[in-house]
């Protein structure tokens, strides 16, 4: 898959674009991006949480589209609330492909993938770990990935 070692050298991803450009296909909009160096107080409902440093995604850095022909299905999960699962096997940190995971294991047995869409059993699971998003996908389709600045 091209890119995949390149884009899993960067330290972190944000999300910028996620569209359906056609039916049942997918495109994926990444950038690389920056932690500030500096740090300020977190305050939440009053309460402090402590110092913080921000995510920069405004400034140079380098840009992929990453595009699924057909997929079974995809989340979108708000970074602060996903929880590694221990039990998962994967390669690739902000760019991952799952050998073993529990949600392609949740999707093969509450939909009817494997009767309309995995027959040859090469259904993948796929993830960015972007710093605003986690996007899982499930698909039977190696990305088409382009670096496009």
């Amino acid at each position: 898959m091209d890119f995949f070692d390149e884009i899993n050298k960067l330290e972190y991803l944000y999300l910028s674009n996620i569209i359906e450009p056609f039916d049942n296909q997918l495109l994926i909009t990444v950038k690389s991006s920056t932690i500030s160096d500096d740090e300020t107080d977190l305050f939440v409902a009053g309460k402090n949480l402590g110092p913080v440093k921000s995510l920069s995604f405004d400034g140079p850095g380098t840009k992929y589209e990453c595009f699924f022909k057909s997929y079974c299905c995809y989340t979108i999960t708000n970074e602060s609330f996903t929880a590694l699962n221990e039990n998962d096997e994967r390669i690739g940190r902000p760019f991952c492909l799952y050998s073993k995971s529990n949600y392609l294991d949740y999707i093969r047995d509450t939909t009817l993938v494997n009767y309309t869409y995995d027959y040859d059993n090469t259904l993948k699971h796929y993830a960015f770990n972007c710093q605003n998003h986690i996007i899982d996908i499930i698909t039977i389709d190696e990305p088409v990935i382009k670096r496009i600045s």
